[in-house]
């Protein structure tokens, strides 16, 4: 397992271990699953819809700021230019 995933997993039970527990006295209708599955079935469609119509501009977007990015920490040393000094041209 990763390394991050233990950490994690560790804070989640840590976090857990302090949590009182308290019994619930509580009855929970079987019926009032249905009313939330009702509710949050067409939302998490509607969801997954959306992000399935928007993916490619999604994925453009990702792209364009990854790019950025890329260029912001190389400060211009990109492909384009390490090109261009194999074929002894000179660009600024």
């Amino acid at each position: 397992m990763k390394r991050t995933t233990l950490i994690g997993m560790a804070a989640v039970i840590a976090a857990l271990s302090f949590v009182p527990l308290k019994p619930a006295y509580a009855y929970l209708d079987p019926n009032s699953a249905g009313a939330l599955y009702q509710f949050l079935f067409p939302v998490l469609i509607a969801i997954g819809s959306a992000f399935a119509f928007l993916r490619r501009a999604i994925a453009r977007a990702c792209t364009k700021v990854a790019h950025a990015v890329v260029t912001m920490v190389r400060g211009g040393r990109g492909k384009g230019e390490q090109e261009n000094r194999r074929a002894g041209r000179h660009v600024e």
